[in-house]
């Protein structure tokens, strides 16, 4: 039975490490870090991030019901530590960059293929001990089995300007029985960069990890430091931060929804999308002197301000976003291609049949708790099954969703 402790009891009951900010954080028992995975598992708390360094492991936890936010450190001395993903799947892909990394091992763990290192850097475990490269076997997709399925796969190679990613789907007809991506191909080493680099330097690097999160990486890089030196960024300099994250995240949202529509074969919404986020795009050039905003959050503040001419572009802006959707929407809703390719059902192998809290980027990335569409039997009939990693056998050992790619 999972513990009933408090995150912040939990913390308080292991070695405190003093000074450390915003949140308390304290090395470990093992038997403490199998009970936060519990505490996972149960959706007691929420996984926030999972990371290694050389020796020990960290994990970031949130009690949402009681607002308590820590960070619970597990000492490596054998160079493995228990899996969180065994319990909880959404922290597969966070333990596969730790063991790719720094070779910490999670004992455990449900799927031990490799997942950034994909034998091509001239090293194992680059972060750490920098062994010799060994011979790499193929990488093995988990399998799906049923009549009527076939497979198709999708890159890593794309046609359009999105980073490299590998799915493999497996299909029959329209029902996409299982999805699998394998990705990592863009894997820059950014943490390495990070090591020891001065805080302006770093801070440009957190901007540059996704082109599509500038502000949200420099925002998260400028409140480390802040927290690290106890220092409150000016009330103005928070408010342009979120006006700043809000234009990102819409340009975002207008280019998924686009995309979604492109996918299920209606063109006319991804085109109007597209000219939408090129406005918004060009509403976040005139206010903040760049259209992804990049290097414009700074520890310590922000290094553009909001003059007139931004905030009456911005104001226009709302207005044509609400024009243009209140006859765009409409259109894909009414569609016949759109409603009968969203309407999708999450299907999981038995080992994984449970809900899993959705509220962390984990949970979103999570490809093995993923399986498929709204139907999902073959044509003659018979229902495909799909292997969980946990018994699917693997010869290898091998996302992180870490700020730092």
């Amino acid at each position: 039975m999972p513990s009933t402790l408090s995150l912040t009891a939990l913390i308080k009951q292991g070695h405190e490490i003093p000074h450390h900010r915003p949140w308390l954080r304290a090395v470990v028992t093992e038997e403490a870090w199998r009970g936060a995975a519990q505490r996972l598992a149960a959706q007691d708390w929420a996984l926030l991030g999972l990371w290694g360094d050389k020796d020990s492991v960290h994990m970031a936890l949130c009690d949402e019901a009681a607002g308590e936010f820590g960070v619970v450190s597990l000492a490596c001395p054998d160079g493995g530590f228990p899996s969180v993903a065994q319990s909880h799947p959404p922290a597969l892909h966070l333990e596969a960059a730790i063991r790719d990394l720094f070779g910490l091992q999670p004992s455990g763990s449900p799927d031990p293929r490799p997942w950034l290192d994909h034998g091509r850097w001239g090293v194992r475990y680059p972060l750490d001990r920098n062994e010799a490269p060994q011979e790499t076997p193929p990488y093995v997709f988990l399998p799906c089995e049923g009549e009527s399925l076939h497979e198709i796969a999708v890159g890593p190679v794309h046609a359009g300007i999105i980073e490299p990613g590998h799915f493999r789907f497996t299909a029959t007809g329209e029902t996409v029985v299982r999805l699998e991506e394998r990705l990592g191909y863009a894997h820059k080493g950014v943490e390495a960069l990070m090591a020891s680099a001065e805080i302006g330097r770093a801070s440009r690097l957190a901007g540059r990890v996704s082109g599509d999160s500038v502000v949200a990486y420099g925002i998260a890089f400028a409140r480390a430091v802040e927290a690290a030196l106890r220092f409150e960024a000016p009330r103005r300099a928070a408010w342009l931060r979120a006006l700043m994250a809000e234009l990102e995240r819409l340009a975002n949202h207008i280019g998924d929804i686009g995309a979604i529509c492109n996918d299920a074969a209606f063109a006319l919404m991804h085109a109007h999308c597209g000219v939408l986020r090129e406005r918004v795009l060009r509403a976040a050039d005139l206010s903040f002197g760049h259209r992804l905003m990049r290097d414009r959050v700074v520890p310590g503040g922000v290094a553009a301000d909001l003059d007139d001419q931004g905030i009456a572009c911005l104001r226009a802006l709302i207005q044509e976003v609400r024009r243009r959707f209140a006859v765009g929407f409409p259109l894909s809703s009414s569609s016949t291609t759109i409603p009968p390719r969203c309407r999708t059902a999450l299907l999981a192998p038995a080992s994984f049949n449970r809900p899993w809290p959705v509220n962390t980027r984990a949970a979103a990335m999570s490809g093995e708790a993923r399986g498929g569409a709204s139907t999902p039997g073959a044509r003659r009939g018979t229902r495909p099954t799909m292997r969980s990693p946990s018994r699917f056998p693997c010869s290898r050992p091998a996302t992180s969703t870490r700020a730092c790619g």
